[in-house]
């Protein structure tokens, strides 16, 4: 039930975490500069991806198949 509700609502949210593991992984090589804005991409990242998902719980309709909580 979980897989139906947040199956496509994910759009910018990966590409900006990956971006942001790679911008810390050059930050290590490269310097610290690389490391706060790969640090602060990745936030905004994992931000949009529970903002998305929130999203998407809130506009899901109520489960009809008889479960109880």
């Amino acid at each position: 039930m979980a897989a139906t509700i947040t199956r496509y609502t994910f759009r910018f949210s990966p590409p900006l975490l990956a971006f942001g593991v790679m911008l810390i992984g050059f930050g290590v090589l490269l310097g610290p500069v690389f490391l706060v804005v790969g640090g602060v991409i990745f936030v905004i990242g994992i931000a949009t991806w529970l903002i998305d998902d929130a999203r998407a719980y809130a506009s899901a309709p109520e489960p009809t198949d008889g479960a109880h909580h």
